[in-house]
């Protein structure tokens, strides 16, 4: 079966179509990437400030934490001297007092 001029223009005409096809998409292509390279950049970088937010948060808390606990327990302590005070400042005048 041989093909005839119209055939063979037309099949051109559909290659040409093709590669310009072919060639638009490539260029496409090539912008995703590169939107896809700079969004992914993007992102690591507020990760990475998130990262350092969420460490400096959390040493924030290490100490609040520290300071509750460290007052808490003078609380207590001093809490049980102050209730044996008076037997202390009796003995002391008593001691000092003779």
């Amino acid at each position: 079966m041989t093909a005839t001029p119209e055939t063979r223009d037309f099949q051109s005409e559909v290659l040409e179509r093709l590669e310009r096809l072919e060639q638009r998409l490539d260029v496409s292509v090539q912008r995703l990437e590169q939107k896809l390279d700079t969004d992914i950049q993007r992102l690591d970088e507020r990760t990475d400030k998130w990262e350092e937010r969420f460490l400096q948060l959390s040493k924030d808390n290490l100490a609040i934490s520290r300071t509750v606990i460290i007052a808490a327990a003078t609380v207590v302590i001093f809490g049980s001297l102050l209730d044996k005070a008076d037997i202390l400042v009796e003995g002391a005048a008593r001691l000092f007092g003779k």
